[in-house]
Formats: C-alpha cells, sequence, structure tokens
C-alpha cells in the first residue's frame, strides 16, 4: 500500500515538471518582427528628398500625410504588433518597407521625433526622442536589426519616425 501515495507522488511531479518545462518552453528564444510601409519612391523622394523611400510605387506622399490625422497610415506598421519571446530571447526586426524606419524601446508609447508628423497627429515626442542616437536603432530599407537579451517583462518598440509602427513583446 506504500507504493501508491510514492507512486501518486512521482506522478504529480512528473506533471508539474512537464508543464513547467512547456510553459518555459512556449515562448520562442526569437521572435521576428517585419517593419512594413507602402511608400511611393518618387513622390516621397519629391517631398523629403533623394532617397528617402526606394520604392517604385505605392501610397503618394500627399495620401499618406492626409491619414497622419486619422491615426497613421494603416500600411506602415510591425508584424506582429503583440508577441512573446523566452527572457534572455531576442527580436529581429527586418524592414521590408521602402524607408528606414527605427526599432527602438521606449518607456511608454507616444509621439516620434518627427515634429510634422507629431503635430498633424497630435502627439507629443517621447522621452527616447530628446537625445535619439543614445537608444535609436535605425533600420534602412532591407535592413535588419537583432536586439539584446530581452530581460523578463514588457518591451515597448516604436518607430521614432513613424509612432503608430508599435510592437509589443513580453519576455517571460
Amino acid at each position: 500500500m506504500r507504493s501508491r501515495p510514492l507512486l501518486s507522488s512521482l506522478s504529480l511531479a512528473t506533471i508539474l515538471v512537464l508543464a513547467f518545462t512547456s510553459s518555459a518552453l512556449g515562448a520562442p528564444r526569437q521572435r521576428m518582427v517585419v517593419m512594413l510601409d507602402n511608400c511611393d519612391g518618387p513622390t516621397f523622394n519629391a517631398a523629403i528628398g533623394a532617397g528617402a523611400c526606394v520604392r517604385k510605387g505605392g501610397m503618394t506622399f500627399d495620401a499618406f500625410f492626409a491619414r497622419l490625422a486619422d491615426g497613421g497610415a494603416a500600411s506602415w506598421r510591425f508584424s506582429p504588433r503583440w508577441a512573446s519571446v523566452q527572457a534572455g530571447g531576442t527580436v529581429l526586426a527586418v524592414n521590408r518597407g521602402g524607408e528606414t524606419h527605427s526599432f527602438t524601446e521606449v518607456a511608454q508609447f507616444g509621439g516620434g521625433c518627427v515634429p510634422p508628423i507629431n503635430e498633424a497627429m497630435g502627439l507629443t515626442p517621447v522621452a527616447e526622442c530628446e537625445d535619439p542616437a543614445s537608444g535609436a536603432t535605425f533600420v534602412p530599407a532591407g535592413g535588419r536589426l537583432r536586439t539584446g537579451a530581452l530581460s523578463t517583462g514588457t518591451h515597448r518598440f516604436q518607430c521614432l519616425i513613424h509612432p503608430w509602427q508599435r510592437s509589443t513583446i513580453t519576455a517571460r
């Protein structure tokens, strides 16, 4: 009769170990976030300067700017917007758009570092814009960036140019 309680205790211990292991391994060590946009090279380059957009077609600069009052152009986004990764894991940010974007960790989401965009959207710049060189991580069109190891908790990433481009990564 003594073997049943021992067997039950061992079974329970095995189940707990498996449950802990599967939850710890449920989040990947690395997550990819894709930076997207739909800029029209000719009109963006004419408005901002040569090389602002490397695409040959897409949304015109005027159409893009008109959408800012409504919260930004939806085709400018980070995908996914929410994800999880193991604590100590990293995020690989890949720019598949035609413009440079930043993938910058911010304390709180807010406005970016481009005054005309903030004005059009009614946003106040995030604190990280006070010294963007200290933490901004700019990724040119076709480029990629890997973050450092993420500590346990919530990490907010935002484009400091197009502030509605955001992703929240939870490290567990």
